[in-house]
């Protein structure tokens, strides 16, 4: 680093005690430190937020409410609106940071250019799960690690790794709360990009991700129709917000169509991580598709 700069990390949770013990812990490990921790907790019952107070009697956390669950970005602006830092770092309650994780984060500020910074997730055995990722008008992600080309696409971080300079973040509006789960992420870094900064990945910017169930996700049918629908909802809006003039309805949906036949319906999903080998049904393949254009058409709106 050619100069000092200021970093906060936020840590957003909601009931998941046993994994934010850990990622804090991984947190208190950074060297560099940060220069504080804020940590948004929804209307936890588990017992999180008597660790959170206690740890804030310390002085090693700042603790955020956030009453209500209304969605992954709310809670990010919260932090947002908390921090302090020069540079505002967000990670998941299920990631745990490698120990040099920050320094590589702020590594890529010293080019002024950088708006946005993050790099790889692994599995926690130190698999690579995701490397540099990028994504095209249609909001289509592609990663690199998996062979896939990010020429000329529009480079994106992945919201359990990833950091903005904090003025940036807060000049393009912070996070949308439109996305309440899924393309959250994806916004930000487009609008920070948009807007005329880079988005750098780091490849010593490293951190392990559990991939935990929380437990929106115990019944799994009403889960995966969820996800589908949001999947449809999230992307058309985010294409139809960031590309405009560039994709029309019909050409989306054409292009979704396309991808749901020659991935989703021909092959079915494919699993990741603990739950990698679990099979879904074709009937709910094809349920999750309707559901998925429904939410298309409702999210181009």
């Amino acid at each position: 680093m050619t100069e000092f700069r200021t970093v906060s990390v936020v840590v957003c949770t909601y009931n998941r005690k046993e994994w934010l013990e850990r990622c804090l812990a991984g947190v208190q490990a950074l060297v560099p430190a940060p220069m504080e921790v804020i940590v948004v907790d929804g209307p936890s019952t588990d017992g999180t937020r008597e660790l959170l107070d206690d740890l804030s009697g310390k002085g090693s956390v700042i603790v955020v409410p956030q009453p209500s669950l209304d969605g992954i970005s709310a809670a990010r602006n919260l932090g947002l609106q908390a921090a302090k830092g020069d540079v505002v770092c967000f990670l998941d309650d299920d990631t745990i940071p490698e120990k040099g994780w920050l320094a590589g984060i702020l590594s890529a500020y010293d080019d002024e250019k950088v708006g946005g910074a993050g790099g790889p997730v692994q599995y926690m055995s130190g698999e690579l799960a995701m490397g540099k990722n990028a994504v095209s008008i249609y909001g289509d992600w592609s990663d690199e690690s998996k062979g896939q080309s990010t020429v000329g696409l529009y480079p994106v971080m992945v919201g359990c790794n990833m950091s903005f300079r904090t003025s940036v973040l807060r000049e393009v509006g912070g996070f949308d709360p439109y996305f309440r789960y899924h393309q959250d992420e994806t916004d930000a870094c487009l609008r920070v990009f948009l807007s005329g900064h880079d988005i750098r990945y780091m490849e010593t910017a490293s951190v392990r991700h559990e991939w935990c169930e929380g437990s929106y996700r115990k019944d799994r049918l009403k889960w995966y129709l969820k996800l589908r629908f949001m999947w449809g909802r999230n992307n058309a809006h985010l294409v139809r917000k960031n590309f405009p003039g560039k994709v029309s309805l019909g050409g989306y949906l054409a292009h979704q169509a396309s991808m749901a036949v020659g991935k989703r319906v021909a092959t079915g999903p494919q699993s990741k991580g603990k739950e990698s080998g679990v099979a879904i049904p074709r009937p709910l393949i094809w349920m999750g598709a309707a559901f998925e254009v429904y939410g298309a058409i409702l999210g181009w709106r």
